[in-house]
This record gives C-alpha cells, structure tokens and sequence, in this order.
C-alpha cells in the first residue's frame, strides 16, 4: 500500500500525523544537520518517544540528516548517526554523500534527500549504486517522468505530494544565502522568493503556489510511487492532521477534504502544474483571505482529530476465578501475552461478580489505542 509520509517539527504534530493515518513521520534533531533548522525539531529524548509511539501505530520514522555537512562537523554526524542507529529510527534522509557513508558503516538504511536533484532514470539508477534504498524524486517531475523511473530502476520513491514549493530546483537555491547570510542548504532558508520581485507581466515574479498533488494519489501509486510526503515541519500540527487527512481519504477511494486543506494553509490556492506538465499560473502569494480562512474555529476543528488516539490494537482478555486459588488475569494483543494474578476471591456477601461486571471493568482501556475485542470468564 502505497505509505503516507508526515512532517513533524514538534511533538504535537508527531501525535496528529499519527492519530491521523499516517503510515511514517519525517522529522529533524533539534540543532542537528536538519534542512528545517528553524523549525522546533524533537529533542533526542523526544525522538526516542516518538520511535517508542510510532511503533505501537505500527510506522516508521525517518531521521533527515540532510544539510551539506562540513569536514570540522564530521564527528558530530557520527554520533547523531549512532545515536540515531541504538534509537532505532528506520532510515535517515541525506543529500550529502559522507553522511551516507558514515550511515551505511552503522547500517542504516539511507534515503536520497530531493535536495539531490534526482530527476531521471539514469539519477535513481545512481542512487541505488552508490547504496540508498530510497529516492525523494524532485518536485519538478511530471507524472510520466515519474512512471518511467519506477519502471526502469528497482529503488524505493517518494514523492511530494503537498506542501510548499520553492523557485529554484529541488530547494537548490542560494539567494538567500547572497541577500542575507542564510544558507537553504544548512537549514536556513529565510524564503527570498516570496517577496514582490517585478516583473513585465506582474509582481511576485518568484513565489509559487503549494503544490498538492492529493487528488492524483491513486495515478501516483499506479505509477509505481512507493511514499507520498507532506510539507511542512514547520507547519501546525493542525495543519499535519488535515494533510494526512485528506491524503487518507483520497488513497481510500474517498473525497479529501481540499477546503479544508486550503483554508489551513495555501498561496492563494495550490497548484498540479509540474505533475501535469503545464507550467502555466503557478504563481501565488498568501492573501489576506488565505490568512482569514485560518480561524480558529477550523483550528479547534482539527485538534478534535487528534485529541484522542485511535483504537486499533485488538485485546483478548482471559478471567479465571476459583475459591481457594489466585485469580488470573491474561491479555493478548496479537502475538504479545500478559498475564498478571491477585489474591484469591473472597466469598460475595451481597452482590456477586458476573461475566457483566467483568467485562465492564475490563472494557475502560483508559483512552489507550486498544479496544476489547473479546472476554473469556472462568
């Protein structure tokens, strides 16, 4: 099933991407060789909750480790790379090649970041000779671009499927780095496109609208696409949850929410140009409407998504009680077994127990991400 990839800057969106559906999370080490430097990022204690969460929902989580790295900085890497590796996360995303190498002696499995510019069959092909097991094509690709290189080059892909798009290739750009000192491939973009550069057919010559590629999941996974990832660890967590949201409901065969979606965040909409080939109004700016849209009410809306955890994990529970012995109590969760005892029953002066009371007491799972689904008295 073609996977559903979350941004997580904070804590708060790991919850709302996973609550939501997501199927892994991306996310960056605070202060550590992330492309997001100014988002929050998890702390190395919160990373390691978030493998421990993302385990019980059954996904994966993705360390990006995917600034250009400096020969001084090579110590430090390794040692986020090892931490990373007695963590447990499941691949790291790079775009520099000793970062990969220091990652492929610790055996972790690497991730080509789009800020590689792979946009052809003989790149992937590349990619998967110098050892990652997965490509983040770049933006710029259309659908059939796409499919030719699924067809033709036995690697994992990863596509983006919404979110923020920048002018110049794969985020390759330097401008901000001339005009400010900020450096996009350090993690420090401070988004010079976005102001009103002028030109002889209008203003904000450079910004582009998001690209949202949501509604065409389905010719993604037709056309070989193994992820599809979400903009945006800088982003709210509400945002996260009507992201992957939408992106659930439309891999469903269902109708995403892409009102919804746009009123969260958009440049005045969104745009499928590259994925359709048509390169033609692209262009867009955040609006006073855009910014309205974003209430508070919508807010409270999407919290409610994932003010709860889903119930997805099945209990079996066993009660035996018998005068004269312990009473025992085994709950089974797929191939996991617990079992736990108590003092032998006392004689019901009043009120006896019955397979009700029992089964009462024992379906208040405390709002967990478990739910009874059958109960065995003895």
């Amino acid at each position: 099933m073609l996977e559903i990839l979350a941004p997580a800057g904070r804590m708060e969106a790991v919850t709302a991407a996973l609550y939501t559906g997501a199927d892994a999370v991306y996310t960056g080490v605070r202060g550590a060789f992330s492309a997001r430097a100014n988002a929050v990022n998890l702390s190395r204690d919160e990373l390691t909750e978030t493998v421990k969460l993302c385990r019980l929902f059954g996904a994966k989580l993705y360390l990006a480790v995917n600034t250009l790295v400096f020969d001084e900085e090579l110590d430090d890497v390794k040692e986020l790379l090892e931490f990373a590796a007695e963590t447990g996360v499941n691949a790291i995303i790079t775009q520099d090649l000793a970062v990969h190498k220091i990652a492929a002696e610790l055996d972790l499995v690497t991730h080509a970041s789009t800020q590689m510019s792979v946009s052809s069959v003989k790149g992937a092909a590349l990619a998967k000779e110098l050892g990652f097991s997965r490509v983040v094509l770049a933006r710029e690709l259309s659908l059939e671009e796409i499919a030719d290189i699924n067809k033709n080059v036995d690697i994992e892909t990863e596509v983006f499927i919404h979110g923020a798009l920048c002018a110049s290739v794969s985020g390759q750009c330097l401008q901000s780095a001339f005009l400010g000192g900020r450096s996009a491939n350090r993690g420090c973009c401070a988004g010079p496109c976005r102001l009103n550069y002028r030109t002889s057919s209008g203003e904000h010559a450079l910004s582009l609208k998001d690209l949202s590629f949501v509604e065409h999941i389905s010719e993604l996974a037709q056309a070989g696409v193994t992820s599809v990832k979400i903009e945006g660890r800088m982003k709210r967590a509400e945002y996260v949850a009507a992201a992957v949201s939408a992106c659930v409901a439309a891999r469903s065969g269902g109708e995403p929410d892409m009102q919804r979606l746009q009123s969260v965040f958009s440049r005045d909409g969104f745009t499928d140009g590259y994925l359709r080939g048509d390169l033609r109004n692209m262009g867009g700016v955040r609006t006073r409407d855009d910014v309205v849209s974003a209430n508070e009410k919508l807010f409270a809306e999407l919290r409610s998504l994932y003010a709860k955890p889903p119930q997805i994990h099945g209990i079996d529970f066993t009660l035996t009680a018998r005068p004269g012995q312990k009473t025992v109590l085994t709950a089974v969760c797929g191939d996991i077994s617990v079992t736990t005892s108590f003092p032998e029953p006392e004689e019901a002066k009043a009120h006896p127990v019955t397979e009700q009371m029992v089964a009462t007491r024992l379906s208040k799972l405390g709002g967990t991400m478990f739910y009874v689904e059958k109960i065995t008295c003895d």
